[in-house]
């Protein structure tokens, strides 16, 4: 099922303590965590992460490391637009655009915080992607 498709990248992260930050798809709080040593929150509900642009492509990276380059590319499962999220530290409408790198998807960013916000399974979707 879909949760097992996640097993792997969750078991990667060590959480720690809820933030003061609330999931934007969900509501509940985000928790304090590491994914081979770089920071992010991530939803222990829904397991959507909120990533610092800072950390984004190291993250990437350690991932891409870790994953089966299977070089497949599922379609998008929404379009910039479809739907919009509240950045989870300012509290305005994030921009949702289609990534620039590999995975093909949407990602939703807030240029404020400098902040990405990656739905389950986005993560593993960018590091599967050649």
């Amino acid at each position: 099922g879909r949760g097992e498709e996640q097993a792997p990248l969750i078991r990667d992260i060590e959480c720690d303590e809820a933030s003061d930050v609330s999931c934007p798809t969900c509501g509940v709080p985000l928790a304090k965590a590491r994914l081979f040593g770089n920071p992010l929150l991530v939803c222990r509900k829904c397991h959507g992460m909120l990533v610092e642009m800072i950390y984004f492509v190291s993250i990437i990276k350690a991932v891409s490391a870790q994953e089966d380059q299977q070089g497949i590319v599922l379609p998008r499962e929404q379009n910039p637009g479809d739907r919009t999220i509240t950045c989870p530290v300012c509290h305005q409408a994030m921009l949702s655009h289609i990534y620039g790198g590999p995975g093909n998807l949407v990602l939703d960013t807030c240029e404020t915080c400098l902040v990405n916000w990656l739905d389950p399974g986005e993560l593993r979707r960018i590091a599967r992607a050649r």
